[in-house]
């Protein structure tokens, strides 16, 4: 597979047409409503917590001085683009768009207790034109015959990619997940992807880890203090690009230098699937026909 760059299309009320999960949050945010220091309310998908006293009439999203944003409503953590939150809910989540536009690519990110993922598209004329399924399940924690039979079990794959959607624009995209009690998702994102280099993919030798945001300091005893936080994937890759995907791709990543994007390196790994941004993007103009480009990337997630 080449090196591919999903570029996600934005969730807005317009394009999300229905959800199972409920905006319950919060007691909706009511202009005129006095609130006290303290008091949650629920305003455009997202939770905020009141710093005013007799706090009346100040929107929200508009008064970040008197209003803390505490996070998005759990319908809406899947959009977020944050890495210490997910949609949780438990057995089914289930999300419905109309994106108005062909989406070859979905994928979802972050998957816990998740035993299926379907994707459909139905359009209006033709029916459904699009049902597939994947089982991102509980996995051995050793791959070997021992631990498959009778060895422990768990997590299983995060991530579940479908790069094959068919060319309806006006199909509505139907997305299913389906797990136990404590199901949840991290992102969800679809677009049209873009991919670079030869068909080989990323070049042997990638470097994949994680950056670590957990604090980890002595105390005065000597003592290690430990504060678990969320970390994130980071990866370096190289790929050998064609003459005429150099000047290409330098303006595609001018136009994302600011933008959350999904990189995938090789579908092989999970740990080189990475929903970030791009640290630096070097390309050696290797021989005529042929470039190298060295790309670091960091991710939220």
């Amino acid at each position: 597979m080449t090196f591919t760059i999903l570029r996600p299309l934005a969730v807005t009320d317009a394009t999300l047409v229905s959800s199972n999960v409920p905006e319950t949050d919060a007691p909706a945010w009511d202009s005129g409503t006095t609130y006290a220091v303290g008091d949650v309310v629920m305003r455009k998908h997202a939770v905020y917590e009141n710093s005013e006293p007799g706090n009346v009439g100040k929107d929200p999203p508009l008064n970040p001085g008197l209003w803390t944003r505490v996070r998005a409503t759990n319908r809406w953590r899947v959009f977020d683009r944050t890495n210490s939150s997910r949609t949780a809910q438990a057995s089914t989540i289930s999300y419905v768009f109309l994106p108005g536009g062909s989406v070859p690519m979905v994928t979802a990110l972050d998957l816990v207790n998740c035993n299926q993922v379907r994707v459909r598209q139905i359009d209006p004329v033709y029916g459904t034109v699009y049902d597939k399924s994947l089982f991102p399940g509980p996995l051995p924690v050793m791959p070997d015959w021992w631990e498959w039979f009778f060895g422990e079990w768990e997590g299983g794959q995060t991530i579940a990619i479908f790069d094959d959607l068919k060319n309806f624009p006006a199909a509505a995209l139907h997305i299913d997940f389906i797990g136990g009690d404590d199901l949840a998702v991290g992102q969800l994102l679809f677009g049209t992807p873009r991919s670079w280099g030869l068909e080989q993919g990323i070049l042997q030798g990638a470097r994949v880890g994680r950056q670590i945001y957990s604090r980890r300091e002595p105390n005065q005893f000597g003592d290690i203090e430990l504060v678990k936080r969320p970390s994130a994937k980071r990866a370096s890759f190289e790929v050998v690009l064609r003459a005429g995907e150099v000047d290409a791709l330098q303006a595609f990543l001018d136009e994302i230098d600011a933008e959350l994007c999904l990189f995938i390196g090789s579908q092989k790994y999970e740990s080189t699937v990475i929903f970030g941004i791009f640290q630096s993007a070097d390309v050696v103009l290797s021989s005529f026909s042929y470039s190298n480009l060295d790309v670091e990337v960091l991710g939220v997630t």
